[in-house]
């Protein structure tokens, strides 16, 4: 089972605990962690979880990148990153007792070259062919190529390819047909510009190209749109510490199961479980404790 993760942008992620968080005021973290974060490097997290040896593409640069490579390398978690001159950046994460779910503070990256961008192509096509499942994810800055995913999707086999993106870069890939966009519903509204029923703004991105679209949102039902089927699934209901990467454990659960050879619906039911289980722990991309099974609305 050989599954790649694609993101770009992986931080130094930095993880604070507080009992208590005031704005304002001088506040002491209990506890700090350090570690990978991006999209792509927690669903590479779990699957690392799941037994799995992905391989994580991006970019690196500067101190904080020869830390992240450290960080990884600390998990056993393969990477290939593109060395740029760009300094990968840093992400705090807040944890406090105060509140129901995490705080972020993210640092922008800032631009890449051009030249960077058709590296990571080249390695793209160097090792997309040896693998089952592709994870491309995460959201592009308004400096990047809005149609990297597009490019990256027209260079493998599409039907290996599970997209979590947004806006422009999501719907400039539709004409090449990922096997599954992976979204949540306010993401979803967002990309098309619009409001209406869930399953109708799915549907129109398979009119466009998708082959399927699974949706998430938190806590309510989650809904898998193909051409021939809308089903609704419920979440189990778990103790919440934070909901960061959730997303991205849907994603390396459905890869995986998709790997050994489950069909789609029971895919989709994996990579809930796998986001259940992550939201029950401190640290994304970690799925410890697991979860009940989801269940069929």
């Amino acid at each position: 089972m050989n599954i790649l993760c694609c993101g770009f942008f992986s931080a130094l992620q930095r993880t604070l605990d507080f009992s208590e968080l005031r704005v304002g005021q001088v506040n002491r973290a209990r506890g700090v962690l350090r570690s990978v974060g991006g999209k792509a490097a927690n669903s590479a997290r779990v699957l690392k979880t799941l037994g799995v040896d992905p391989l994580l593409l991006g970019f690196a640069g500067g101190y904080t990148g020869r830390a992240v490579r450290d960080l990884l390398d600390d998990e056993g978690i393969a990477h290939r990153f593109i060395e740029t001159e760009v300094e990968t950046r840093i992400c705090q994460t807040i944890l406090a007792d105060c509140t129901d779910d995490f705080t972020e503070l993210i640092e922008d990256s800032p631009p890449l070259p051009v030249t960077d961008w058709d590296t990571l192509l080249k390695a793209f096509a160097e090792v997309e062919s040896g693998f089952d499942r592709i994870i491309l994810s995460g959201t592009l800055r308004s400096n990047a190529p809005a149609d990297i995913y597009a490019k990256l999707i027209a260079a493998t086999d599409s039907s290996k390819v599970i997209l979590d993106t947004v806006g422009a870069p999501l719907l400039a890939t539709l004409e090449h047909s990922p096997a599954l966009v992976k979204i949540n519903a306010e993401e979803l509204r967002i990309s098309l510009g619009k409001d209406g029923k869930t399953e109708d703004l799915a549907g129109e991105l398979i009119d466009h190209g998708a082959r399927a679209v699974g949706i998430t949102d938190g806590a309510e039902k989650a809904m898998l749109v193909t051409p021939d089927a809308v089903e609704e699934f419920r979440v189990p209901k778990v103790k919440v510490v934070s909901t960061l990467g959730c997303g991205d454990s849907v994603n390396a659960g459905i890869a995986f199961a998709l790997s050994e050879g489950r069909s789609l619906k029971e895919a989709f039911v994996f990579g809930l479980e796998c986001g259940s289980a992550n939201a029950q722990t401190s640290m994304p991309g970690v799925i410890k404790g697991g979860a009940k099974l989801s269940e069929r609305a």
